[in-house]
């Protein structure tokens, strides 16, 4: 075989090769989009409050039983974040809160605030099993869903003021 034409067919399969290779490349890359303006996102309704994440809240009389059952629920899978404040610390971000209403204030007493253990579920949706998981398990203390509200009660909402 003379070696003009065996280059020749090497010329032309690296070609066919290379060709290929584009094909593939460019089908291969996603479909460019044009970016949407900041005012053509969806916004919350403003007269509904904002969407709540998936947390427990469970309230202990006594701190010793917070700590008693915070190893088990630092380890649980079913929560990817947990944290915990004493009775003591409780009532100093009572006091910070309500600040402005000395009466309340005055009322208020140390020893009623609960230990708190606040939980952030893991997967969406599977609050309600957990509660009731929850409470069998740590039966003298009140597990609550911070974000459930009672049907009959209405929730504040601010006034939203809009900018020029």
């Amino acid at each position: 075989m003379k070696p003009r034409l065996l280059l020749s067919i090497i010329a032309v399969v690296a070609l066919a090769i290379a060709g290929a290779a584009v094909i593939i490349l460019t089908a291969r890359q996603p479909q460019r989009t044009e970016p949407q303006p900041y005012d053509s996102f969806a916004t919350r309704d403003p007269a509904r409050p904002p969407n709540c994440q998936d947390s427990i809240e469970i309230l202990f009389d006594t701190d010793a039983e917070m700590e008693q059952a915070s190893n088990d629920l630092e380890n649980d899978s079913r929560f990817h974040y947990a944290s915990f404040m004493t009775k003591a610390q409780n009532y100093e971000r009572f006091k910070r809160a309500f600040a402005d209403q000395p009466e309340l204030l005055a009322r208020a007493r140390p020893e009623s605030m609960p230990a708190v253990a606040t939980l952030m579920v893991s997967y969406a949706g599977q609050t309600a099993d957990l509660v009731e998981s929850l409470q069998q398990r740590y039966g003298s203390a009140k597990v609550t869903v911070p974000c459930d509200m009672p049907a009959s009660s209405t929730r504040p909402v601010p006034a939203t003021r809009t900018t020029r």
